[in-house]
């Protein structure tokens, strides 16, 4: 999973260039061991002075993240680096013996399964970091096991084909949820792990609460606290949905798969009212796609991400990668909570075949509708909001009156979603909150990539041919091409040389 780390670095400078795309991950463990000695109320429960939290990096490689774990976070314990890899697992132990005193006495290095080591070792970690190469899915069901009660379970996947619809039937036999693809993919892949979490962590009397849920560059990371409760596990359901695509538009519409129903001091779960659509959607007239379930509670705890942004603001010093930690917490930080997914304004102006108003003139229209808006942290472009889509799709019949577009086919979606007169009258004055308070104040919330041919690199022990250079840049490519070539020349000379040696005998 990671290169080998061999050189011998100061005390205070251990790979800090490998953090710019795993800023994020020593936050979370800051959390529990920056604590006082006062008593700690977690989940309605006290506890007292915490200790030193332990922590286990299940697929580690060369250990780097270990490390870093050790040498970067205050109050941090004991370090478990596992890995199946005999030359990883050697990498490591050296990789330690290079960090000095420090990652000696808190790191260990085991030649290991991660399934196996986390089954047996039941609830005695308090962090578990699980970040393999593609899905996480088969080391789920152990990860949750081996948290203690109130720990955190950090999981990382890379297998984003496989999470936004690219394979939606490889996506349902792996994470147990049918992917949809529009524009929201990427947040649809965040709430598919999350809801497998919890499908995982339901089999032992456990549910999850998410701290922290992020996509960027390349991938999908969630940080869940895992609780064990039968009582509060009964939840579940009423934190998952499934989605309805509309296959003409955009409108899209979440279906709860559980309700409760409330009397004097008793609460009684049920399966949730449906249909919440009609056969053909209500805007164009299409069928509908059908996917999930997702997670359809927050996916952040908006309290702890407003902290730990105004904590690394007062420590930026001490991050290398502070803008990028920066951009992504503001931008978490003002998302609407409890939005599933998002809409994409060129998206519903590419349907009715329209200009496309400002972001701001839009979000001051839903806003003088008396809806709530915001942007996501997963596309640019994208705005979340509690509008329904009726309203919707009403702004934009008043915005194309106002800005006529070519006469369409009658049967395109967009005729029909024009041809119905608006039941709201937008208001687009430009509304108080039409920005949030990072644009207003000009905080840079997406950053570009921070070189070129940045994302995913080839499995190890791939052959690389031209067709990489999307991936690897054109010189990496020619360079590895040349070097091939070289060892295929080196190899036949060698047997040339040994076939003319066996004619002359």
């Amino acid at each position: 999973m990671g290169s080998h780390v061999e050189d011998k670095p100061n005390d205070c400078d251990i790979n800090i260039e490998k953090s710019n795309d795993q800023g994020l991950e020593e936050k979370p463990n800051e959390d529990p061991c920056t604590a006082s000695e006062e008593p700690v109320k977690i989940e309605g429960k006290v506890r007292g002075k915490l200790k030193p939290p332990r922590v286990l990096e299940a697929l580690s490689a060369s250990g780097l993240r270990a490390l870093r774990y050790a040498r970067e976070v205050e109050g941090i314990g004991q370090v478990v680096a596992l890995d199946n890899d005999k030359g990883a697992v050697e990498a490591c132990q050296r990789n330690i013996k290079f960090n000095g005193s420090v990652a000696c006495s808190k790191v260990e290095s085991h030649l290991a399964d991660a399934c196996v080591y986390m089954l047996t070792h039941p609830k005695e970690f308090d962090v578990v970091d699980l970040d393999p190469y593609g899905s996480p899915s088969v080391f789920l069901d152990s990860a949750v096991q081996s948290v203690v009660d109130g720990g955190m379970l950090m999981c990382t996947a890379t297998d984003m084909a496989v999470l936004c619809g690219g394979n939606g039937e490889v996506c349902y036999s792996k994470y147990g949820s049918y992917p949809l693809r529009g524009k929201y993919c990427h947040e649809m892949a965040l709430r598919i792990l999350l809801a497998c979490i919890e499908s995982h962590a339901n089999r032992y009397k456990r549910y999850i609460v998410p701290v922290l849920s992020v996509q960027m560059d390349f991938y999908v990371r969630v940080f869940v606290r895992v609780y064990t409760s039968a009582s509060a596990m009964k939840n579940t359901p009423l934190k998952l949905s499934y989605v309805y695509q509309c296959i003409g538009c955009d409108s899209f519409h979440l279906q709860p798969i559980g309700r409760t129903v409330s009397k004097n001091t008793s609460v009684r779960y049920l399966p949730g009212f449906a249909p919440v659509v009609p056969q053909e959607c209500s805007d164009c007239g299409k069928k509908f796609n059908m996917g999930g379930p997702i997670w359809s509670a927050p996916i952040h705890d908006q309290d702890w991400v407003t902290s730990i942004l105004a904590d690394v603001k007062s420590m930026k010093n001490c991050y290398p990668a502070y803008e990028r930690i920066s951009a992504v917490l503001t931008t978490i930080s003002e998302e609407l909570p409890d939005v599933p997914l998002f809409l994409s304004l060129h998206n519903l102006c590419a349907t009715l075949k329209c200009t496309s108003p400002s972001a701001v003139i839009f979000r001051s229209a839903v806003i003088n509708a008396g809806y709530q808006i915001s942007g996501t942290h997963v596309n640019p472009l994208g705005l979340k909001s509690d509008a329904p889509m009726d309203v919707i799709w009403d702004i934009m019949r008043c915005w194309v009156k106002n800005h006529p577009v070519k006469a369409q086919p009658a049967d395109q979606p967009g005729s029909v979603i024009l041809a119905k007169e608006p039941v709201l009258q937008a208001n687009f004055a430009r509304a108080v909150a039409s920005l949030s308070k990072a644009q207003a104040k000009k905080v840079a919330r997406f950053l570009p990539n921070p070189e070129r041919h940045w994302g995913p690199k080839l499995r190890a022990g791939r052959q690389i041919t031209s067709k990489h250079i999307s991936l690897l840049g054109e010189e990496a490519v020619n360079g590895c091409l040349n070097d091939q070539d070289s060892e295929r020349d080196a190899k036949r000379q060698k047997i040339e040389k040994s076939n003319d040696a066996i004619a002359e005998s």
